[in-house]
């Protein structure tokens, strides 16, 4: 563990914790969200410990406390798991969690930084156009006789805001156009064939190129962009492995694949001393 946070139970959250930085100064919170059948000590490994280690090298690190989210993700559906993820949000963001013993007190975060994989980016990328959707129609019901220009701005105004819609979005190999559950690589992976095995069906249908889930969040995340591309949590640039036979390395419209080549489904989130792209990749 390093020396250089403190670690922090989140109570009410399982398996969930917190790496708190020792800085005076910190101003970002780094909420990560493991993918299918992953576990937020697996999924991230090297996280907790290189950020620090080479603190010289991404100084950015220091000034961010880590959030590391435990979920039922082989069971519970995705629009339920992306409510679940919001509570968590709104909780480490107003830190109503943290004991008078916390290094940085009642600390307001400016930034809001999701690093999400796989399965843990659908479900991020879900809380975000559920955020849009709430605000937008929240808007529109207190103003139901404004004008096109004068709703336009109420919608503007409150929709950037929104910490949780201005927040950035950094998703590794994300599975939002579809899992291939059945490719040679995930029989290849016993770990993983087993949480394919142990998944409700629901889940796994979920999961599945086409599925309503993903096409609904595909559909009214582009449209959303399109009608405020100002919102950086709309429109992300997703970092895919080379290869990745568990996912298809597909993204929205327009968004920009950015690759990491030599590192598979798994690997592609995982920081080692040969691989710092991960470390390199969350920073804002």
């Amino acid at each position: 563990m390093s020396k250089k946070r403190v670690p922090q139970y989140i109570p009410g959250y399982g398996k969930s914790y917190a790496l708190l930085s020792k800085e005076k100064t910190v101003d970002t919170a780094v909420i990560f969200v493991h993918g299918f059948g992953g576990k937020p000590t697996s999924t991230w490994r090297n996280f907790q410990g290189m950020v620090d280690e080479y603190s010289t090298d991404y100084s950015w690190w220091s000034g961010s406390d880590l959030f590391f989210y435990a979920y039922d993700s082989l069971h519970t559906p995705i629009l339920y798991n992306a409510e679940l993820l919001g509570n968590f949000v709104d909780l480490v963001w107003r830190n109503r969690w943290q004991g008078t013993n916390s290094p940085n007190g009642n600390l307001k975060y400016k930034d809001l930084i999701f690093a999400g994989h796989s399965e843990g980016g659908v479900i991020v990328r879900r809380l975000i156009l559920d955020r849009y959707e709430e605000i937008e129609g929240k808007v529109k019901e207190a103003n139901p006789k404004a004008s096109v220009e004068a709703l336009r701005s109420s919608l503007t105004s409150a929709l950037t805001s929104d910490f949780v819609l201005a927040s950035y979005l950094r998703l590794f190999a994300p599975a939002c156009l579809g899992t291939n559950f059945s490719s040679w690589a995930a029989l290849l992976s016993l770990p993983f064939v087993v949480s394919i095995v142990a998944a409700s069906s629901l889940v796994k249908g979920e999961l599945l190129p086409e599925s309503p889930i993903l096409n609904d969040l595909k559909r009214d995340t582009e449209q959303a962009h399109a009608a405020f591309p100002e919102l950086r949590s709309l429109f992300i640039q997703p970092l895919f492995g080379v290869p990745d036979q568990i996912v298809y390395s597909k993204s929205y419209q327009k968004e920009r694949i950015v690759w990491d080549p030599g590192y598979d489904h798994f690997a592609v989130c995982k920081p080692n001393y040969t691989h710092k792209r991960p470390l390199e990749f969350v920073c804002k």
